[in-house]
């Protein structure tokens, strides 16, 4: 890491521009996400899923029933969606503010995604290239030595932070 010089009380450096919009690309990815859990919540009340789901429990030694098994796919499609969409704003309100840790985790983010092309259908799966293009761009641009120097500075801002309210 880059020693950073800082004077005492020294304010933080405005969030550079790759950050802001990196962080615009993650809130689009969940803006598509939002997208694909609509799209998803009617595929799971489509007549057409309900008669792959019938098929399923007519070959199968099951207790469970056709309507259980849809409040099941619209519970998932709804819990996954939220998750993911809290998870895209969350990176990118803290990459704004310089932690490092977000943009590790959306690089994680990106790569999980990416697990979602097999069996990518259309046209829902325009919202999955959306992601993953967005995804992508949010990690290379805060991996920019711009946006590495803001990261390195805020952790040292917050370090002196520290140290100064323990002493």
């Amino acid at each position: 890491m880059a020693s950073v010089p800082l004077t005492p009380g020294a304010a933080a450096p405005a969030v550079p521009g790759s950050i802001i919009t990196a962080a615009c690309f993650l809130v689009l990815g969940a803006a598509a996400q939002v997208v694909a859990s609509i799209l998803g919540w009617i595929h799971a009340l489509s007549p057409e899923r309900a008669v792959v789901l019938q098929r399923q429990l007519d070959t199968g030694d099951s207790t469970l029933s056709l309507e259980g098994l849809r409040n099941a796919g619209v519970i998932t499609v709804v819990l996954a969606g939220i998750c993911t969409v809290l998870a895209y704003l969350l990176f990118a309100f803290f990459m704004t503010k310089g932690r490092s840790w977000a943009r590790t985790a959306t690089a994680v983010l990106f790569v999980l995604t990416l697990s979602q092309l097999v069996g990518i259908v259309f046209p829902g799966g325009y919202t999955t290239i959306v992601q993953i293009i967005a995804g992508a761009a949010a990690v290379v641009l805060s991996r920019r030595p711009a946006s590495r120097q803001y990261f390195d500075t805020m952790k040292a801002i917050r370090a002196e932070s520290r140290l100064s309210s323990a002493g």
